[in-house]
């Protein structure tokens, strides 16, 4: 596997698995139920930059193709502004660079009145609260098919919706390993103050 299939690799698996958040904000979380927050959650994936709390979401990212595009050379930085489904922007920011064996990318990504709705139907709109940081770190070995990652993703949103507005903190631990045939993944943290733990074969 050469040092770009690995960086294109690293890339979508990173953004795929969920969000991260550079956290400076100290607002209190909302007082949202947990059905809630998968509402609001889901209403993140439909936007198309991340969604957070499930190490097997499925997420449809319009700006891996872009990020990858631009991590041929195995050392890039990304600046990209996407529109958002029903209005606003989703813009990501970061810098990423690695070998054959080895990657690391620090991406964040703010909201600017960006709005998705959910599969129940419900309009969400986010802004960044102050923004979303993921730092991952991906090891690779071509020989066998091995993968890794590790990733910490802290930070906070504001969000807006028929039950209410208010902040969502996010503090999160991802791990993602395969041995090229089969893989495991896990998430811990917090998700608007409340404890996430999740793990899938």
């Amino acid at each position: 596997m050469t040092s770009r299939t690995f960086l294109r690799r690293a890339v979508v698996a990173a953004m795929t698995v969920t969000l991260a958040a550079c956290g400076d904000s100290t607002a209190p979380n909302a007082n949202l139920s947990e059905e809630q927050i998968a509402d609001m959650l889901d209403a993140m994936s439909a936007v198309g930059a991340f969604s957070v709390g499930s190490p097997a979401a499925n997420v449809h990212a319009p700006s891996n193709a872009a990020i990858a595009n631009a991590m041929a050379n195995a050392m890039a930085s990304v600046s990209e502004t996407v529109e958002c489904p029903q209005g606003g922007t989703a813009s990501l920011t970061g810098t990423a660079n690695g070998t054959e064996n080895q990657a690391t990318m620090q991406v964040k990504l703010d909201w600017n009145a960006c709005k998705g709705t959910s599969s129940s139907g419900r309009l969400w709109t986010f802004d960044g609260d102050p923004n979303i940081t993921l730092n991952a770190t991906i090891t690779n070995n071509p020989t066998t098919g091995a993968f890794s990652m590790t990733a910490t993703e802290r930070g906070g949103i504001r969000f807006a919706s028929d039950i209410g507005e208010g902040h969502c903190s996010v503090d999160l631990t991802l791990s993602i390993s395969s041995n090229g045939d089969t893989a495991t993944a896990s998430i811990s943290g917090q998700v608007c103050g409340k404890p996430v733990t999740q793990s899938m074969n």
